[in-house]
């Protein structure tokens, strides 16, 4: 039996093309390969030209925006007898994608993808519940994501010599919109999310989450620290979503920030924007924060500047917020149009020791449809997605233009609307804590301020 991982001409980002199997981009599917050939089943690369002449093709996607560029290549492949097998973090909700593979792998696959080959070779009749067999679906089944017990064991090689150790998996925060940290079980020797494993290069010491931080400011390193998150715009809407970061910490930290004697630089806010339920009001209160931290700050020459990334919120399957509505908006610019009035350049304040612009990064109203589309889509949107994946026009076209096409090719105020549990079009996926027991609460409606009991 002749096994392929499938590399693909084009992928949704342009650095995918240089990274997908060298480092980390793909390095779940280095973990797959070397899984099967310890299990003594070699793994060849192929592409378009070769693919059909193999017996098992292996996909991975990393993202729901993966989805695109694979089927719009998986529909130019030449007939033969491969089973596909797609896994990867892109792959959740499959039914709007059931014809563009044969199995889907929920979650970890280094054993359910090997004892799923195995079987595919009459060695085994045993096919693990993280296994969805397309032409077996149902929404009403149980698929479970599937978990790792403990990180990797093995050394994985990469390209360039480089050799992967897995470190630390998930996340200890349990922030209500994210689906890394309720669809991965938290492992680590730390007490906290880090990411630290061999490819990262350091990266611990510039990015880390501000709950963490938040525990000891004296001892941050802003003068290596470039990145952290505060998930939402007011202290209401980040306790709405259980990610206890209040306003008095992000004052302490950004005072914290301008007090520091490192020499002031760049730093990234990665926000969500858009969640249900936000108003102005909540806008407001980030640059009054921004404001309050200026005017409390020792003087000095040199300014630190603050950018904001935010990114439109998405109810991601698996999920407690998984049945919530979605804001159907542009949020493109709209920050600092908001915001920063009588300002330039996407600014969003400038003061005596801070000044913040808005990211110019933003994913645009249509690319958050495409989202909806595969974290919400149903198996008679199958086709349409055929249609529009080949389609060179809507790939090429303006923003407006992607916006009216899937609004009539799709049901896009159903897939942004609140759905109920028992419709949720990815009910079938449960994860390894109950996460469907969350479904039927409506945090956006509830006034959740102030209040601390922590999700199931």
């Amino acid at each position: 039996m002749r096994i392929c991982a499938y590399v693909q001409q084009q992928y949704a980002k342009a650095n995918y093309a240089n990274e997908c199997m060298d480092t980390r981009r793909f390095v779940g599917l280095r973990v797959i390969i070397d899984a099967l050939e310890r299990a003594g089943y070699p793994v060849e690369w192929a592409g378009l030209a070769t693919v059909h002449t193999y017996d098992v093709v292996l996909v991975s996607l990393t993202s729901d925006c993966d989805w695109w560029p694979f089927i719009a290549e998986r529909s130019r492949w030449q007939p033969g007898r491969y089973r596909v097998i797609i896994g990867g973090a892109g792959v959740l909700h499959v039914a709007p994608f059931l014809p563009f593979g044969d199995y889907f792998s929920l979650g970890r696959g280094e054993r359910s993808v090997v004892e799923l080959v195995r079987g595919l070779d009459g060695k085994s009749a045993d096919v693990d519940d993280s296994i969805v067999v397309s032409a077996q679906f149902s929404p009403e089944q149980t698929y479970h994501i599937r978990q790792a017990e403990a990180p990797y064991p093995h050394p994985v090689p990469m390209a360039g010599g480089k050799v992967y150790r897995e470190g630390p998996i998930g996340c200890n925060h349990k922030c209500l919109f994210c689906g890394y940290t309720w669809q991965r079980r938290f492992l680590s020797l730390l007490d906290h999310y880090a990411m630290s494993d061999s490819l990262f290069g350091g990266i611990e010491d510039k990015e880390r989450a501000m709950l963490d931080l938040g525990r000891d400011l004296a001892a941050v390193d802003f003068r290596h620290l470039r990145t952290t998150a505060i998930d939402g715009m007011s202290e209401r809407l980040r306790l709405m979503v259980r990610k206890p970061i209040t306003r008095d910490l992000m004052l302490r930290f950004l005072g914290a920030m301008l007090a520091s004697p490192a020499k002031p630089h760049q730093l990234k806010l990665y926000n969500i924007i858009g969640y249900p339920g936000e108003t102005m009001e909540d806008w407001l209160e980030f640059l009054e924060t921004l404001r309050t931290a200026d005017a409390q700050a020792p003087a000095g020459d040199r300014q630190w500047s603050i950018v904001l990334h935010s990114t439109p919120f998405r109810a991601m399957p698996a999920t407690p917020l998984a049945c919530a509505p979605m804001s159907k908006r542009s949020y493109r610019g709209e920050v600092g149009r908001q915001l920063g009035r009588g300002l330039r350049g996407g600014l969003i304040y400038q003061g005596r020791r801070l000044w913040s612009v808005e990211s110019m990064g933003t994913d645009s109203l249509a690319t958050v449809m495409l989202s909806a589309l595969a974290h919400r889509g149903e198996a008679q949107d199958a086709e349409n997605i055929r249609r529009l994946c080949r389609s060179k026009a809507f790939w090429r076209a303006g923003a407006a233009v992607r916006e009216a096409t899937l609004e009539r090719y799709f049901n896009m105020d159903r897939l942004f609307g609140a759905f109920a549990p028992e419709e949720l079009p990815s009910r079938y996926l449960h994860t390894y804590c109950q996460v469907e027991r969350t479904w039927s609460r409506r945090p956006w409606e509830e006034g959740l301020h102030g209040r601390t009991e922590t999700a199931p």
